[in-house]
């Protein structure tokens, strides 16, 4: 997103307590009545809108939401377009939220029983713009009243999801101001959760709940990025990438934590996939262990090989519907 934009960031006092539920979805028709469902079912006295980005679907989808749209107890605003994938599509519906807050949701994860309303509860109580809680993939107790939280500083953050993604977008809850001025989502990533974390914590502090406060489906859907392990593994290494590249100035400490935890993740894979156990990707990786050059960030990016088996470039088919309406744009314009 870019900052030199002028948004409207809804900091008006009457809309403290709105928020802003931003649902993108791809062909899972099967799933939104359960998604619907849960927002219902969901509590809490808060005011609430839905935001569904429709991203291309080709499954009616839409015409679904649109039946069940009556029971939410919030309006609905439907946008259907062609496939740009998650990322634009959170960053367009954030532009469009009406809310304070925005509660991101993937469109098969489903809320459980008041979890926006602890999030803003611990949001306003610790004067935070950023609260997060768990998901979950088995069944869970929805009437847990458990309050565990912990207020993590910028650094605390940072150093948890260098080191892993424990974190997934749909249980996240976020001011719109945070949101853009900390840069959304990035594009290029078919996943918002990778970099978003990132983003977010190196705006500032946040409030992890220890709680579960969304449920992915019981029958994971096919089209999810963790079952794409050579593309879900390289956009983790490239998110690191990402992250070193925005912050230049960034502590030196969490720049080589990055560093190394990036050719770490790569040799391991490189042994897992490619079934290479003495390679250069690990005479780099022991290297890391020992000394940050320069120019480490170019030894970060060629380890995205380890995944592509080729270059370090993103592959066609690995590139968003946006970059590749982007190339197409300009491509056209010579």
């Amino acid at each position: 997103m870019d900052n030199k934009i002028s948004y409207n960031y809804n900091l008006e006092k009457k809309k403290i307590n709105f928020v802003s539920y931003i649902i993108t979805t791809y062909n899972k028709k099967n799933f939104v009545y359960d998604v619907i469902k849960s927002l219902c079912f969901e509590g809490g006295s808060h005011k609430r809108e839905y935001i569904v980005i429709d991203d291309g679907s080709k499954d009616n989808s839409s015409f679904v939401y649109k039946t069940l749209s009556k029971k939410l107890p919030g309006k609905l605003t439907l946008v259907k377009r062609k496939n740009l994938g998650a990322s634009y599509s959170t960053n367009e519906a954030v532009k469009k939220a009406r809310g304070f807050w925005i509660r991101l949701l993937d469109g098969d994860d489903l809320v459980t029983y008041k979890s926006t309303f602890y999030m803003l509860y611990l949001a306003h109580l610790k004067n935070v713009s950023f609260v997060y809680g768990m998901i979950a993939e088995k069944k869970i107790n929805q009437f847990d009243k458990n309050l565990d939280y912990k207020l993590q500083s910028k650094e605390e953050g940072l150093k948890k999801f260098i080191r892993n993604c424990p974190g997934n977008s749909s249980a996240i809850l976020v001011s719109k101001e945070r949101y853009i001025k900390s840069g959304g989502c990035n594009e290029s990533f078919i996943s918002p959760d990778q970099v978003l974390f990132l983003r977010l914590f190196s705006s500032g502090k946040a409030v992890f709940l220890n709680k579960v406060v969304a449920k992915l489906p019981e029958l994971n859907s096919s089209s999810r990025l963790s079952g794409q392990v050579r593309r879900s593994r390289y956009e983790s290494v490239l998110a690191l990438i990402n992250f070193c590249t925005e912050n230049p100035k960034e502590k030196k400490q969490l720049l080589k934590q990055a560093y190394k935890r990036a050719l770490s993740r790569a040799n391991n894979y490189n042994k897992s996939l490619n079934k290479k156990f003495f390679s250069y990707q690990l005479l780099i990786y022991l290297y890391s262990k020992l000394y940050m050059p320069n120019n480490f960030r170019d030894l970060m990016r060629k380890s995205l090989k380890v995944f592509t088996k080729a270059e370090a470039n993103r592959p066609v088919l690995w590139m968003t519907g946006s970059d590749k309406f982007s190339i197409s744009s300009k491509y056209i314009k010579k």
